[in-house]
């Protein structure tokens, strides 16, 4: 596991518990079948990432990396918001006939102002300043633009950066006015922390800080399960490799770190929570709300309107049980002590960019189309991520879920 997925389980549990559902509200999103997709949110989540110690990619389910990272490079590098430069679909629903999302996302970052240093986009004025004036405190993006939003194809979610530059750090503070924490919980982190190491080595720099601001950092009602598993799934499995760990292994901690670990080990052993059931519950529901997107001619079609779900109860009665409480208290307690990794046998991903690189605009996409059309890995390629098989810790490499629009 990484640092990531600590920080995104603190995350979904704080919503878990103390989220604000807006079930009487009227919401703009809906799902496949027409039924409104209501939330559970939490407001102004500050993440930071210490990118100068780990890559940040979030191992509890399968993140596509190469897309996110794809993705990036299709606003920041191409300045594109044509999908048809985009080597995955991601975009496609919110594209025009032509393929284009209007002035979004990569219109914005290539429009020009002038400064007394002359001419520039965004992009390319954030580069001169990191070569030039890395100490300016004005090394401002924003893709928010007002009077732009009425030709966008759907609102920036990640708008604005303000990068920084301290003892030859390069340290970024992102703004994200909105956040499916199940769907896109690692993605932007994954893509703006790309971003960083990429600007950082053009500009003879180091990977400092992230910051990460979400100002609705919310769960969607029938993603609330996918949580829950996820939360329990990892929750049993520490259990099992705490109860595990042998003297021997103990040696790599200092005094204080031993006694904490000794302490948690006993509080879980003694703990007498059933994750299975949960977890089994959890699962069930997952089946069922897959049912809800198949097509209309399918004979194991169900409509949610004749087998409704109550997700709010089902989340207020969760989060009182015995086993999340366990759950929240492993998370808490390993999040603060990360030296227990180790000894758990967790491994993280880590990001290897080509040192030969040195200029932005050299990276090369991980992602490319072939002559049908078809996507597919670039060996080409200045990105590669080392160390971690997904399968390792029985992470769901292929958990589809559904996504609201």
């Amino acid at each position: 596991m990484s640092n990531a997925d600590w920080i995104y389980l603190k995350t979904t549990n704080r919503i878990l518990k103390d989220g604000a559902w807006d079930t009487k509200e009227t919401v703009r999103p809906k799902w496949a079948d027409g039924t409104p997709a209501h939330t559970a949110k939490i407001f102004a989540v500050n993440n930071v990432y210490d990118l100068s110690k780990e890559f940040p990619i979030v191992t509890l389910r399968f993140t596509n990396w190469k897309a996110a990272i794809d993705e990036i490079l299709w606003i920041w590098q191409l300045k594109s918001n044509n999908v048809n430069d985009l080597n995955s679909h991601i975009w496609d629903q919110w594209a025009d006939e032509n393929g284009s999302i209007g002035k979004a996302y990569g219109w914005q970052v290539k429009q020009k102002a002038i400064y007394k240093d002359g001419e520039f986009d965004q992009i390319d004025r954030v580069i001169w300043y990191l070569k030039n004036q890395p100490a300016f405190r004005s090394m401002v993006t924003e893709l928010f633009v007002h009077k732009d939003l009425h030709e966008m194809g759907l609102y920036p979610c990640v708008h604005g950066m303000q990068f920084d530059v301290t003892d030859g750090k390069l340290n970024l503070f992102l703004n994200q006015r909105s956040n499916d924490t199940l769907a896109a919980g690692s993605w932007n982190v994954v893509q703006y922390s790309a971003l960083v190491y990429m600007l950082a080595q053009v500009c003879n720099l180091k990977p400092g800080v992230l910051s990460h601001m979400i100002v609705n950092s919310h769960i969607y009602d029938r993603h609330i399960p996918f949580i829950v598993d996820i939360t329990m799934s990892r929750a049993k499995l520490i259990k099992e490799r705490v109860a595990k760990v042998s003297e021997n292994d103990k040696k790599v901690l200092s005094d204080e770190e031993l006694k904490t670990f000794n302490e948690f080990a006993s509080m879980l052993q003694q703990d007498s929570s059933n994750f299975d059931e949960i977890i089994n519950q959890a699962q069930t529901m997952e089946k069922q709300i897959a049912k809800y997107d198949l097509p209309s001619d399918n004979p194991d079609k169900i409509s949610f309107k004749d087998c409704p779900i109550d997700f709010e109860n089902y989340t207020k009665n969760i989060v009182e049980t015995n086993e999340f409480k366990c759950a929240d208290k492993i998370v808490e307690i390993i999040a603060n002590n990360p030296s227990f990794e180790k000894i758990l046998n967790f491994s993280s991903p880590k990001l290897i960019l080509d040192g030969n690189v040195n200029d932005f605009y050299q990276f090369i996409s991980p992602k490319e189309k072939d002559s049908s059309g078809k996507i597919i890995d670039n060996p080409k390629s200045s990105f590669k991520v080392e160390d971690y098989n997904y399968q390792q810790d029985g992470v769901k490499l292929q958990a589809k879920v559904p996504v609201a629009e």
